[in-house]
């Protein structure tokens, strides 16, 4: 079996630059108490880029830096204004909140999706409503799969709409077809899908053979919420009700998920990641051949298509076996700057940035990311790679991104992952007592 040092270091350091990484580091720290004051500050400011042109932000490092500056050639063309990217590399909100501050933020920027609740409260995102409505949007509201966007209107459930997603990466269920084949695993993921017979229990004995080999089989990826919420509403749960209020804790389906999912990770089944070895991510080891079964995003492509294996995809199962279930999605979203004497230029480009050419633009060629928007299943099934690469927009059209419990609230996002991840290294918990701290801190308990 395939096993590269040189394939597991080149994985690792391409691991701690992926989106999915990109869009946790170094934002929760400024979303506390010390970060309100600096956008506070920024009423009454001057506004953005004062000359002739239009200014606009990212975090994504290269290749796609180089996409968007094609693109950025492409607006100055269309919107008949000098249009330039700027690549913020680092700690992307610690940079950002000075330039907002200071009145001299892109015109457009990339918000992730636990800090736009701030930019909305503190009046620095433009309500993109009016836009959108209007005759001239160069993209409509019903372009984009509904569950994306609603971390980006008012945690209070007040109108608006402050930023729209700019590609997706929801969760879907990688596979190694060769160790599966080892194992004894006749008919795979993708295939028991089609047939209507991808349920827990096939994917039960599917782990169980693989623990056999004395392979790993499948990896809980982390204690962020997207990692394990997954499973539950996969298998039916309910999480949070109408107000926004979660209730998996009494959520029958929920607990019987849960109940599953521990007794995988008891039995070995399933490991959790904060357990592993230093170095040894989930998709490192997948990457090298030792792990069978990887749930992750669309990221991970370039690196799979390097591995020496075998590979598919499927939707994470379901309880009827045939159903593409709500599962997370992340997302980051592209808003205008409140302050920007560009304002309609700023929109403009917005709207070409977000429709169907532009994400068709931006994400086609080998990218990694999945349109946020309707009818762009070819951009993701290039080349064929992998074989039921389509399911990455049938997920995605019925996932969900940031719960706004979630989104909303400082002091949830920065301690959630904290909690989960202490409870899951101790082992000791059952999925009432799991669940029900959990709650308790979500819904605005210590």
């Amino acid at each position: 079996m395939f096993r590269s040092r040189n394939v597991i270091k080149e994985a690792a350091a391409a691991s701690t630059v992926d989106r999915r990484n990109i869009l946790k580091a170094g934002m929760l720290a400024g979303l506390g108490l010390a970060a309100a004051p600096a956008l506070a500050a920024c009423g009454g400011g001057s506004g953005s880029s004062g000359g002739p042109g239009l200014k606009w932000a990212g975090w994504d490092g290269p290749p796609q830096s180089e996409v968007f500056r094609r693109f950025s050639e492409k607006m100055t063309e269309k919107l008949g204004v000098k249009v330039t990217y700027q690549q913020v590399v680092g700690d992307y909100l610690s940079k950002l909140l000075p330039q907002l501050s200071a009145g001299a933020a892109p015109d457009a920027f990339y918000v992730g999706d636990i800090y736009m609740a701030k930019l909305i409260e503190t009046k620095q995102v433009l309500d993109l409503t009016d836009y959108l409505d209007s005759g001239d949007a160069a993209v409509k509201l019903d372009d984009f799969h509904e569950g994306l966007y609603r971390w980006c209107r008012p945690a209070d459930g007040s109108p608006g709409l402050f930023g729209l997603p700019v590609d997706c990466s929801p969760l879907v269920f990688w596979f190694n077809k060769d160790l599966l084949a080892e194992a004894g695993v006749s008919t795979d993921p993708a295939a028991q899908f089609e047939a209507g017979t991808w349920t827990q229990d096939t994917l039960t004995d599917l782990l169980d053979k693989i623990r056999a080999t004395k392979k790993r089989g499948l990896v809980l990826n982390g204690s962020n919420w997207h990692d394990w919420f997954g499973w539950l509403s996969t298998f039916g749960g309910t999480l949070f009700d109408e107000s926004g209020k979660a209730v998996f804790d009494a959520d029958p389906k929920s607990q019987e998920a849960l109940a599953w999912l521990f007794e995988q990770l008891k039995s070995g089944n399933i490991t959790y990641s904060g357990a592993l070895p230093q170095g040894q991510g989930a998709d490192v080891l997948f990457y090298a051949g030792q792990l069978a079964c990887l749930t992750y995003s669309r990221v991970i492509l370039p690196n799979v298509k390097k591995a020496q294996f075998g590979f598919d995809i499927a939707p994470l199962p379901s309880l009827s076996g045939k159903d593409v279930m709500p599962v997370p999605v992340q997302t980051a979203a592209l808003s205008v700057n409140a302050k920007s004497k560009n304002q309609a230029k700023a929109l403009e480009f917005l709207g070409n940035f977000l429709n169907a050419e532009g994400q068709r633009f931006r994400l086609s060629g080998g990218g990694n990311a999945v349109p946020s928007i309707k009818g762009l299943d070819d951009v993701v099934t290039e080349g064929h790679v992998p074989a039921h690469g389509k399911l990455f927009n049938d997920v995605a059209a019925k996932g969900y991104a940031v719960p706004s419990a979630i989104a909303g609230n400082a002091k949830v996002a920065q301690e959630l992952p904290v909690l989960v991840d202490k409870m899951l290294k101790a082992g000791n918990e059952t999925p009432r007592s799991f669940s029900g701290k959990v709650v308790k801190l979500i819904n605005g308990g210590a």
